[in-house]
């Protein structure tokens, strides 16, 4: 089942996959990621891949981060649109399309949610953000993908950046970590030359962040940091 046809069975009623909607554990994760940024949000700009209708975007956004997304799915950018109007009525989107891309700016100036491939390189984001938040995005990839989606990670966030990283652990880790999405990862996964290893330190493991409904796997936590090394 391809991201497009997902999306309209998560949105006509069947299984939600691994989404998380419960506010306590947005908060958890606002909590680990904001301890490892100690900057005024309102001069944070935080990219957000394959972020589909992730309320955590949103939250976000409240707490006075700037916020850009992009995800292949136009649905899943729409539900994601109707969660800030729902907030604020006032809201409002202007579209634009280039490169492939169809962009959607805010009116508040501090949203930007994109529908296009997370592959393609974009040379207008290489090194604008301060942070990326990635709920589950790299371990969701064909493992084929990884190295082009650190990649455009690596372009895309400034030196000294922060990289707020989580994703699925399973118990039979080294029996199944191949298998997937979602794929089961460890630092060792991570931090493999061909992915975040080349232009990323690893700084923390944040061990389980939350409880998921996924039985035996746990949602684990993982801060990384860009070098200063140049691509």
């Amino acid at each position: 089942m391809g991201w497009a046809e997902t999306w309209n069975d998560i949105l006509s009623g069947g299984s939600t996959r691994w989404k998380v909607t419960d506010e306590t554990c947005h908060n958890i994760a606002l909590n680990n990621f904001q301890s490892h940024l100690k900057e005024n949000p309102s001069n944070v700009s935080v990219f957000c891949p394959l972020a589909g209708d992730d309320p955590f975007i949103h939250l976000l956004f409240s707490k006075g981060y700037s916020v850009t997304t992009i995800d292949l799915v136009p649905a899943a950018v729409e539900r994601m649109k109707e969660q800030f109007i729902s907030s604020e009525p006032s809201s409002q989107w202007t579209k634009q399309e280039n490169d492939q891309t169809v962009i959607w700016e805010h009116s508040s100036g501090r949203a930007t949610l994109m529908v296009g491939d997370a592959l393609q390189k974009r040379a207008h984001l290489k090194g604008k953000f301060d942070a990326v938040y990635d709920k589950d995005s790299f371990g969701a990839l064909p493992i084929e993908c990884r190295q082009a989606f650190c990649d455009r990670i690596a372009e895309y966030i400034k030196p000294g950046g922060i990289l707020y990283l989580e994703c699925k652990r399973k118990d039979n880790h080294e029996q199944v970590k191949d298998q997937g999405p979602p794929y089961s990862l460890t630092k060792e996964e991570l931090m493999q030359r061909s992915n975040y290893g080349r232009h990323f330190q690893y700084n923390e493991y944040l061990g389980d962040i939350y409880p998921i409904s996924m039985t035996s796997a746990k949602q684990t936590g993982h801060i990384l940091q860009r070098t200063f090394d140049t691509l």
